[in-house]
């Protein structure tokens, strides 16, 4: 007697995801966040997390959005010696967003539970994502794991920056993992999250 719709992307607001290459040795992997900078948003264990990875692996991180934690956040970084890696770009409107997923190589969400309870639900980000065929690493945090099976459409860990920093130099390289999760993630997307199927799965009740 009850059905499940979820609220649906539009995806006729999104470009055809665009072709991703695989990155010369030397190039650096470059890494996308958005969302507020806000305790659930657990951008500080990703912080943590980029101090343990190796030297080997060459990365840069941006981050958009806004948020009270920005100075907190920038001095933890500058004493884990990964401040130059960082661009904080603030807030920026829809199509920036878009154009920084289509040029970004990994989507990292680590949401976590604040201290307070607060926590995320389906961050509509991890769909956008999906719909530019952007390998996501996320948190096994409320409903994320309804969209992403882990190992299956992205890596979802636990709120710990020792297992998030495994998972990015796991997929980091591994370009063809990456490349099975982005397809993964988008079929699904597509087949059960986009608003056409929820109107479809509507109209059948």
């Amino acid at each position: 007697r009850i059905d499940l719709v979820y609220h649906g992307l539009d995806l006729s607001r999104f470009p055809t995801p665009p072709e991703r290459g695989e990155k010369e040795p030397s190039q650096a992997l470059q890494f996308l966040s958005v969302g507020r900078l806000v305790e659930k948003k657990g951008f500080d264990r990703l912080i943590a997390a980029f101090a343990l990875l190796p030297e080997s692996i060459k990365w840069e991180w941006v981050h958009i959005g806004g948020g009270g934690l920005k100075e907190t956040l920038q001095s933890q970084a500058q004493v884990a010696g990964v401040n130059d890696k960082i661009t904080w770009r603030g807030a920026c409107d829809q199509p920036e967003v878009i154009a920084a997923m289509r040029s970004a190589d990994m989507f990292i969400l680590p949401s976590r539970i604040a201290d307070d309870g607060d926590r995320d639900g389906l961050p509509n980000v991890l769909m956008e994502a999906a719909s530019q065929k952007l390998p996501i690493i996320s948190t096994d945090v409320s409903a994320i794991p309804e969209f992403i099976d882990s190992g299956t459409h992205g890596i979802l860990v636990q709120d710990d920056p020792v297992e998030l920093a495994s998972a990015i130099k796991d997929l980091s390289s591994d370009p063809v993992k990456r490349s099975g999760y982005a397809n993964a993630a988008y079929k699904r997307l597509t087949e059960d999250f986009g608003m056409e199927a929820g109107i479809a799965k509507l109209v059948a009740r």
